[in-house]
Parts: structure tokens; C-alpha cells; sequence
């Protein structure tokens, strides 16, 4: 087995297989053509497909007439994380079991992480493989957390401000104090990585969170 993530299932009436996803983008569906190729009446022709991003492996639905489920919960078209061990149940018929060998025992992607990455989990703020400690301040890790949401898209002052201090009135929370928090916040991403610049200024439009900037 190489270092690549793979799946691992039995079709009836067959052998155990392994599929090995190579590519950053691997489709799950009855189509030859598929880097899962699943000849089953239940399985649309690209039911799913697995995502590599360097935070990890994500999977989504891709509309399939008789759907996906990770771990027993209902999968949607928005990417869901995925972790070793996970159980891919598609079209009610075949279940598959998400294994990557990069991964650790705590179920952290750290030998494939580049850039920011927060846990959904834990909200643990990790960049370059290594965890930012001591934690983020509660204000700085909700500004993270919504410039990271939106990456590439810049945010207002005001975005920021009524995700920041939801309980505050816009007018009650000044400019300054915008940027001094984008301030402190940029030398904490600093201690853990000097060489780059993740938080973009837009002159008139406000900020931009940037992955590995």
C-alpha cells in the first residue's frame, strides 16, 4: 500500500478491493470512468467525490437518487471532513472505509497540513502542522474563524464587527478597534509562521483571510 488514502468495500458476490485516490479529486459512481467504479444499480454514475486539499480528505454528495452517509449521519453538497476509519455507506447498498495512512493517532491530518487549519472539533487553530499555543483569544479566534470561512472574500468592518461582537452595535465598536485586533491577531499567526501573511488589507473594502499568503 502506497502513502495515499484509500477506501476499502466489497461488491457483492466479489473480493474485498481497495481503491487507492490518487488525484486530488477522486468520483465515487457506476461510470467507468470513476476512480471508484461501482457497477451497482444503487449508485448514481458520480454519486460522491473525495476532495485532497492540504487540511485534508473531504467528501460530498454529488445529487445521488439514493444518497450517502458518513458514519450513519445523511451527506449533503457541502464537503464533510473525513477521518480514518469512517464508514461511507452509498445508495443504501455498499459501505466503504475511509483509511490515510498520514494520518495520526488524534485523528489530525499533520504530515499532509499546510497553511491554516482550524479543527472543527476542537477549534484548535493549527498552521504548517503546528498548533498555535497558547489559544487564541476568544475575539481573535472569531476573527480567524470568520476570515477563514470566507477565504478570498473580503469582509467589511461591519461583517467583522457583528461577528466579532455579535451583542454590540455597529456604531458601537470603532475602526480601531478592528484593526487593533487584526493587528494582534496577525503577530500571533506570526509566532508560529514569520515567513507568511495570511490576513489581507483591501484598501476601502476591508480584510481578506489568504491561504498560505
Amino acid at each position: 500500500m502506497t502513502n495515499n488514502a484509500y477506501l476499502t468495500g466489497k461488491l457483492p458476490q466479489e473480493v474485498p478491493q481497495t481503491w487507492a485516490l490518487k488525484g486530488e479529486v477522486s468520483f465515487i459512481g457506476r461510470h467507468p470512468s470513476a476512480a471508484v467504479t461501482l457497477p451497482l444499480l444503487s449508485i448514481s454514475r458520480q454519486h460522491a467525490k473525495i476532495t485532497s486539499t492540504p487540511q485534508g480528505y473531504f467528501i460530498e454528495d454529488l445529487g445521488s437518487r439514493n444518497g450517502s452517509f458518513v458514519n450513519g449521519e445523511p451527506l449533503g453538497n457541502d464537503p464533510q471532513p473525513l477521518r480514518a476509519g469512517d464508514k461511507i455507506v452509498l445508495g443504501g447498498e455498499i459501505t466503504l472505509i475511509f483509511e490515510d495512512p498520514y494520518e495520526t493517532i488524534d485523528g489530525k491530518m499533520l504530515g499532509r497540513m499546510e497553511g491554516i487549519w482550524i479543527d472543527p472539533q476542537t477549534d484548535a487553530v493549527w498552521i504548517d502542522a503546528k498548533q498555535v499555543e497558547p489559544p487564541l483569544s476568544p475575539a481573535q479566534h472569531a476573527l480567524l474563524f470568520i476570515l477563514y470561512q470566507e477565504a478570498g472574500v473580503a469582509l467589511s468592518y461591519e461583517q467583522i464587527i457583528a461577528h466579532v461582537w455579535p451583542g454590540e452595535a455597529p456604531e458601537g465598536v470603532s475602526k480601531d478597534s478592528v484593526n487593533g485586533l487584526i493587528k494582534r491577531l496577525r503577530a500571533r499567526l506570526r509566532e508560529v509562521q514569520p515567513a507568511k501573511e495570511y490576513i489581507e488589507a483591501l484598501r476601502g473594502h476591508g480584510f481578506r483571510f489568504v491561504q498560505g499568503g
